[in-house]
């Protein structure tokens, strides 16, 4: 019996150490059901409905400015239509110790900015409605295709929801979507520790005393 517990505890640990996998280059379709993570964050809560299937959208996540900028970029694979309509969800969260995210830093999202990538034809309609919780709502249109950078008060998570359909949110778009991105933008919001604020004032205290001698 003793063997057996000890063979179960090896096991559920080893179920729950699995690595969750690094964030790449895909086929949405392996998302689904999934989480994967880059740097400091985690991508999961994947959900999608749409015109292209699921595997025939490739997924590409980029991580920039060092770390402080965080990108999710979707679009059909060569040979598949325009998106016409879609709705599509994840969530991003983020990791504490891990970098850049290690103690004593407290990395947060503060800015969003999302951008699509409509077709140029004339006559193009569309309306892509893209929601961040918390965070900024903006309705892209050709034309009108960057929200952002909107800048809000830091959070853990953000579950964005893009929405595509054709004027007004009716019908589908003409002709069509393709490619967005959807872009977090992250701060070290750390406030310092006591002990560095008393260093800080010490030093601005000995700046005073040197400024009175030389005057």
């Amino acid at each position: 019996m003793k063997k057996f517990l000890i063979l179960f505890g090896m096991l559920s640990v080893s179920a729950f150490a699995v690595p969750i996998g690094t964030c790449g280059l895909t086929k949405l379709d392996a998302l689904i059901g999934n989480s994967c993570t880059l740097g400091d964050k985690m991508y999961s809560n994947f959900s999608y409905t749409g015109n292209v299937d699921a595997a025939s959208i490739q997924v590409d996540f980029q991580m920039a400015n060092n770390g402080t900028e965080f990108r999710l970029i979707l679009a059909p694979i060569t040979g598949a239509p325009f998106f016409t309509n879609f709705k599509f969800t994840d969530t991003i969260g983020v990791l504490a110790n891990v970098a850049p995210n290690i103690t004593p830093a407290v990395y947060q999202i503060v800015g969003i900015k999302d951008q699509s990538n409509f077709s140029l034809a004339q006559g193009s309609s569309c309306l892509l409605n893209v929601v961040n919780t918390p965070g900024p709502t903006y309705n892209l249109v050709p034309g009108n295709e960057t929200g952002g950078p909107t800048f809000s008060s830091p959070t853990n998570t953000v579950t964005t929801t893009a929405t595509l359909t054709g004027p007004g949110g009716v019908d589908g778009a003409s002709p069509g979507l393709s490619s967005f991105e959807l872009g977090y933008i992250q701060a070290n919001v750390a406030v310092p520790e006591p002990a560095s604020l008393g260093m800080i004032g010490a030093g601005l205290v000995a700046l005073g005393l040197l400024k009175k001698r030389v005057a």
